[in-house]
């Protein structure tokens, strides 16, 4: 089936701690397993806003792995690229919270059935069928082997010329390798919109402040910057544009996978021939609201929903 939006990498469970700052190095009480990892939530709310979404990456034949999968595959997201393994587990994310809003992760991704996508799982078959390639930065981190099938990916999305997003979602906790930061250099080079956090963005781009960052994505062809700024609203820089939204009051409960919903909602606004501004007003709202419930794929947004609180 052709999709209109393809992404690859992790699909794991998150446990996460049940106290707030309460940290790693004590015994503590926890909560979980929810279907997890940064693109299979991407990909989740894509599916909940009415588009052909499918992922490509794997599960270990595990509880675990039933329960992310059987999850996708409830709320529509095509699950035909979902690789099963027998030998390695699903992926695991455990995360705490601290009251100055900073998170920690413990992640066991790259011996894990995460880590089982290769190149030869890309083939140009795949890519000729979609619309749009999203990538997250967190992916090209697990191993060797993922991030060679991603760049196949990228390198075949651009020769086809399809729409490439790209979004540096950087966990620290899994290095920032030399060789890290040169595929997401890379993949940069070829991406058409770019939604990054500020410290993101400085750090792949190497600049010193904002502005500078920005009109360097701009220069080497990047033609939307989408610029989050969590509980500061959002921004978007096109066409020697700016536009700007302010945060929503809501009432936060769990923050881990709005930038991933934010994402989606962009993505799928401006795939729908919506004008940048319209989308950003969309994602902003789809950010906000996958904030109220307790888990990070629990918060996507139903269109139905997104309609409603876009009438008032």
């Amino acid at each position: 089936m052709s999709l209109d939006i393809l992404t690859i990498g992790e699909i794991l469970v998150e446990v996460m701690a049940k106290n707030v700052d309460q940290d790693f190095l004590h015994p503590g009480e926890f909560l979980g397993p929810f279907p997890s990892g940064a693109p299979a939530i991407f990909i989740d709310q894509v599916a909940k806003l009415g588009l052909r979404g499918g992922i490509l990456g794997c599960v270990g034949e595990d509880d675990f792995g039933k329960n992310v999968f059987e999850r996708l595959k409830k709320d529509g997201v095509d699950i035909s690229l979902i690789k099963k393994s027998k030998e390695y587990i699903t992926g695991i994310a455990f995360v705490t919270y601290f009251s100055n809003g900073e998170r920690k992760f413990i992640f066991h991704l790259p011996h894990s059935a995460a880590g089982q996508i290769h190149p030869e799982d890309v083939s140009e078959k795949l890519i000729k069928d979609i619309k749009c390639l999203h990538i997250m930065g967190c992916s090209l981190a697990i191993n060797e082997n993922v991030r060679k099938a991603i760049e196949k990916a990228v390198d075949l999305s651009f020769e086809f010329g399809k729409m490439i997003t790209f979004d540096p979602n950087i966990r620290v906790e899994l290095g920032l390798s030399e060789e890290y930061l040169k595929t997401i250099n890379k993949i940069i080079s070829k991406t058409s919109i770019i939604l990054s956090g500020e410290r993101e963005l400085l750090t792949i781009t190497g600049k010193r402040d904002l502005k500078l960052a920005i009109n360097y994505l701009k220069d080497i062809g990047i033609k939307i910057v989408v610029l989050k700024k969590g509980k500061k609203g959002a921004e978007v820089f096109y066409e020697n544009k700016t536009f700007k939204v302010d945060p929503l009051e809501i009432e936060e409960v769990d923050p881990t996978g709005a930038g991933d919903c934010f994402d989606a909602g962009f993505i799928v606004s401006i795939l729908e021939g919506r004008s940048v501004e319209e989308a950003l007003t969309r994602a902003n709202i789809i950010g906000a609201l996958s904030v109220t419930k307790k888990g990070p794929m629990e918060g996507v947004v139903r269109r139905d929903i997104l309609e409603k609180f876009l009438k008032g």
